[in-house]
C-alpha cells in the first residue's frame, strides 16, 4: 500500500497558500493518500497547524441513515461521511449543528455560532451552509473530487430554486446535545424523481469551469487531489452559470428506481 507523512501534506496544504485562523469547510477521503503516517491523529494535528490555532474547522457528520430509520441523535448519530469526520465529531470540544440528514461538525472561535444555525433545511437560508458563504469561508477537499468534496453548491441550488429539485417534509425523532426532543420535522431540497425518471447532478465540466475560472487552487499527494475553492467566489460564479441554465449542473435519468439524494 501506498504511504504518506504528515510532511507530504503539510506540504502540499502549505501550496495552497491558505490563510491562517480562518473558517475552512473539510471534506475528506483519506483511502487514497495512503496510509498516512501518524493516523487520524496525526493528520487532524497537521489541519490545525496548517490553518492555524484560532481557524474554525468544519466537517460534514451527515446521516444518511435518517431518512430509514427517522433517528437521529446529537451524540449518538455517527458521521457517515469518512473516518477522519467521524473522529472529527467525537473530539472534546467539537460541536454539532442539528440537521439530521446534513449537520457538520465544528470546532474552533465561532463553533457556537453555527450551531445556533436554525433553519429547517438542510442548505437554506439561515443554515450552517449560508452562513460559511457569508463567512468567506474557504473549502477544503483532502483526496476528494468535487463530488462529494464541496456541498456548499447545494446551497446555491437552493437559493437558485433549480428545477429539477423540490422540498421534502423528512419527520422523524430528533435528539439535540441534552437529550432534549427537537422540532421533528425537517426538510431537503431533493433532486427530483418522476414517473420512470429522476435527474442526477453532475459535477466533471463544473470542476472543469472553475479551473478555466482560476477558482481552484490545486496540489497533488500520491496521485489524489488536495485542493481549495473559496466559497463565494465559487458560489457566485456558479450561480451566474445556473441563472443562464438552471439545468448546468444536472442530467435526466430514465428508469431509475431511487430514493430522493441531495
Amino acid at each position: 500500500m501506498r504511504r504518506c507523512t504528515l510532511a507530504d501534506l503539510a506540504a502540499a496544504l502549505g501550496r495552497l497558500q491558505l490563510p491562517r485562523d480562518h473558517v475552512y469547510m473539510v471534506h475528506s477521503s483519506l483511502l487514497r493518500f495512503g496510509l498516512i503516517e501518524g493516523g487520524l491523529a496525526g493528520v487532524m494535528a497537521c489541519l490545525q497547524r496548517q490553518l492555524g490555532e484560532q481557524a474554525t474547522i468544519l466537517m460534514p457528520a451527515f446521516s444518511f441513515a435518517f431518512g430509514r430509520t427517522r433517528q437521529w441523535d446529537y451524540h449518538a448519530s455517527k458521521a457517515e461521511t469518512g473516518a477522519l469526520c467521524e473522529y472529527f465529531r467525537k473530539l472534546p470540544g467539537t460541536r454539532r449543528t442539528l440537521h439530521p440528514f446534513h449537520s457538520l461538525s465544528v470546532a474552533g472561535p465561532l463553533a457556537a455560532r453555527f450551531q445556533a444555525c436554525d433553519s429547517l433545511s438542510s442548505f437554506g437560508p439561515g443554515s450552517p451552509f449560508a452562513l460559511l458563504h457569508a463567512l468567506g469561508a474557504i473549502n477544503i477537499g483532502l483526496g476528494t473530487e468535487l463530488e462529494g468534496g464541496a456541498t456548499f453548491l447545494h446551497h446555491a441550488e437552493e437559493l437558485a430554486r433549480v428545477p429539477y429539485r423540490f422540498y421534502k417534509d423528512f419527520p422523524g425523532e430528533r435528539r439535540g446535545e441534552r437529550g432534549e426532543l427537537l422540532p421533528p420535522t425537517c426538510k431537503m431540497y431533493v433532486r427530483e424523481i418522476g414517473d420512470g425518471h429522476s435527474y442526477l447532478n453532475r459535477w466533471d465540466h463544473v470542476w472543469q469551469d472553475f479551473l478555466s475560472d482560476g477558482l481552484v487552487r490545486l496540489q497533488r499527494l500520491n496521485g489524489a487531489k488536495v485542493f481549495a475553492l473559496d466559497i463565494p467566489a465559487a458560489h457566485a460564479r456558479f450561480s451566474q452559470r445556473l441563472a443562464a441554465d438552471p439545468y448546468y449542473c444536472a442530467y435526466r435519468q430514465s428508469n431509475p428506481l431511487l430514493e430522493p439524494q441531495a
